[in-house]
């Protein structure tokens, strides 16, 4: 009998390599089967311990039978990015299994150095850091703001970043003061914050006057302001401040008054003054200065001596204003006037000449004096500031134009039209729809509404006298829109079925009945008084922003408002005065859509008159003495 030796020497067997391991745990490897035996065979370890079948680990040598599985266990280093080895070694044939742990890309901590004082919303570039404590490359990302590696290109995506690496970050300051604007870089889990803070608001809120304008005057004891406050932060308070001084010694202070103005509304404690209100008591014959002071959340306010201002004058209703009797151009006759918004004045039609009245100082100068070829008043003036021109017609006699920078006179053109039958109150240019024309409204029992052509030169008939309803008497102007015109009719007709606002084509010349007391509702049109003048209604103009023409009838001294859709008419303001002969003639007014100012020739007290359009004050810019 022959027996062969035994066969010990198993077939080549592997354990696979882990990699990225925790720091210092213990890893096991995946089972390997032996095979290529067919006799109990020796088994050993070094560097950490084996089991066969699942049973215990061991680091002891034992054997193992063919078919049997043998796993490997041992115990990762505790350093990043190192590697450890147990060799299993069965009859002879070795395997290794290889544990490496992972990679280190958690970073020391790093830091931007905060940012103070930064102007506003403008960009800013930190402090460069240097990246330590990794050994891979680590992710990288940011929010609020862009990162640059080692000085190249800034931006947001997310990316990585390498031991060593330099790093800086760019961001955009806030838009408000005090506010703090944070970027944040995160690399491996670990965050540092690039703050951003800007200056401190050191600038109080800036808080002005619409209304009055600059310097004007009332004979009324108390005046309504209306103003605005804008800041970039919260305004808490608007004050006004109320000083009065003698007429005859300025130097004297009357009276010093603190008053809180009302602001346009408030939502949850939490105050609009974006537009405010306050009532100002006036100091009688003096001289009331007027300041306004706001104040935002950072207590920021203006001092008193930089406030702006306006000084109301509270004297005498017969009183001259702004300078006294002797004054160069005292008004004698004032009927008509042109608003010229861009040189901040009005100009307004004198006996042989026309004064320029300045809206901020109520001071008068000669605009220019016709005597030599109009020695009367001139009627209806209107500007075009297209082409720097002021139109005025003297009588029924010619239409001057004048330049309207420097007052010299441009053309003369005679009203050619027969009959040449009165005067001309109403003048407009017409600019609507392709046309050029200047419109006119002769002041007749039966007018007519002509045309004056820019163009042509030539005078036409838009409407004539004999349409079927009739145009009696127009005091006032002529407001225009599109392919209408209204103008005032009746007169000072003691009947008020008279008294109407006539609607004109101006394309056909037809003519319709717009508003009276029996078309529309509302306040109703006066004719005979209570102390037995007679009413009239005169000046009209279109107030675009509130869909209504305002329309002056004077003797009773009312503004009435009248709704452009619906014909329904409103008293919109009482402006006589607080006198006994309080009544007012006006020939004519302008509106400062802009501004919100309604300006109001009273030609009985030889004055301007300003009207608030929100507030519905009265006050007065510039007025000869009178004997009233």
């Amino acid at each position: 009998t022959v027996t062969t030796k035994a066969d010990t020497t198993p077939n080549a067997f592997a354990f696979t390599a882990q990699t990225n391991a925790e720091l210092s745990a213990v890893v096991t490897s995946a089972p390997v089967t032996i095979a290529g035996i067919d006799a109990a065979t020796p088994v050993s370890i070094t560097g950490g311990e084996y089991s066969i079948n699942g049973g215990a680990f061991t680091s002891t040598a034992g054997t193992v039978t063919s078919g049997q599985t043998i796993t490997i266990r041992l115990t990762a280093p505790a350093a990043n990015s190192t590697s450890a080895s147990a060799q299993l070694t069965v009859g002879g044939v070795t395997g290794t299994f290889t544990v490496t742990t992972k990679a280190d890309t958690t970073p020391n901590a790093f830091a931007f150095t905060a940012q103070a004082n930064a102007l506003l919303n403008t960009e800013y570039t930190s402090n460069v850091v240097t990246i330590t404590g990794i050994d891979a490359a680590t992710p990288i990302s940011i929010s609020g703001g862009t990162y640059s590696i080692n000085g190249g290109a800034f931006t947001a995506a997310a990316g990585t970043v390498s031991v060593h690496n330099t790093i800086a970050v760019k961001a955009t300051s806030g838009r408000g003061n005090s506010v703090t604007q944070h970027t944040v870089v995160t690399i491996g889990g670990v965050s540092a914050t690039y703050s951003i803070t800007t200056i401190p608001d050191t600038t109080p809120p800036v808080a002005e006057f619409k209304f009055p304008t600059p310097y004007t005057m009332s004979e009324a004891n108390s005046v309504k302001v209306r103003g605005t406050a804008t800041d970039d932060n919260t305004i808490t308070n608007v004050k006004v401040v109320v000083r009065s001084f003698n007429l005859n010694t300025p130097s004297t202070t009357l009276s010093t008054t603190e008053i809180d103005a009302t602001p346009k509304a408030e939502t949850n404690g939490v105050k609009d003054f974006s537009s405010w209100t306050a009532d100002i008591p006036l100091t009688l014959l003096a001289e009331n200065e007027i300041k306004v002071i706001a104040t935002d959340d950072r207590n920021n306010t203006i001092e008193l001596s930089n406030a702006k201002k306006v000084v109301v004058r509270q004297a005498d209703v017969s009183s001259a204003f702004p300078d006294g009797v002797n004054q160069l151009e005292q008004f004698e006759r004032m009927e008509f006037s042109a608003l010229d918004s861009d040189r901040n004045r009005i100009l307004i039609s004198h006996d042989r000449k026309i004064i320029a009245v300045d809206i901020s100082t109520g001071k008068r100068t000669i605009f220019s004096e016709h005597q030599n070829v109009c020695n009367n008043i001139l009627r209806g003036l209107t500007i075009d500031n297209q082409n720097s021109r002021l139109y005025g017609v003297c009588e029924q006699e010619v239409l001057l134009e004048f330049n309207l920078l420097d007052g010299t006179l441009v053309g003369e053109y005679e009203i050619s039209l027969n009959p040449a039958r009165n005067y001309f109150f109403g003048l407009s240019l017409d600019r609507f729809n392709g046309r050029n024309r200047l419109v006119l409204v002769e002041q007749a029992f039966e007018s007519r509404i002509m045309s004056f052509g820019l163009d042509s030169k030539e005078f036409d008939v838009i409407s004539p006298h004999d349409e079927s309803l009739p145009i009696i008497n127009p005091f006032g102007g002529i407001a225009l829109d599109d392919d209408s015109y209204w103008v005032t009719s009746g007169g000072q007709s003691s009947d008020a079925a008279q008294h109407k606002i006539i609607k004109i084509n101006a394309i056909t010349g037809k003519r319709e009945v717009f508003a009276d007391n029996s078309t529309g509702s509302g306040e109703l049109l006066s004719a005979l008084l209570a102390d037995g003048e007679t009413a009239f209604l005169s000046a009209i103009v279109k107030d675009t922003q509130n869909n209504r023409f305002i329309i002056m009838e004077s003797i009773s001294s009312k503004l009435i408002g009248v709704d452009i859709d619906t014909g329904a008419r409103t008293l919109f303001k009482d402006v006589s005065y607080n006198s006994t002969d309080n009544q007012v003639i006006s020939f004519d007014m302008d509106l400062d859509e802009t501004n919100g100012l309604l300006l109001v020739l009273d030609q009985l007290r030889r004055s301007v008159v300003m009207v608030d359009l929100e507030t519905r004050e009265k006050i007065i810019i510039s007025k000869s003495k009178n004997d009233f």
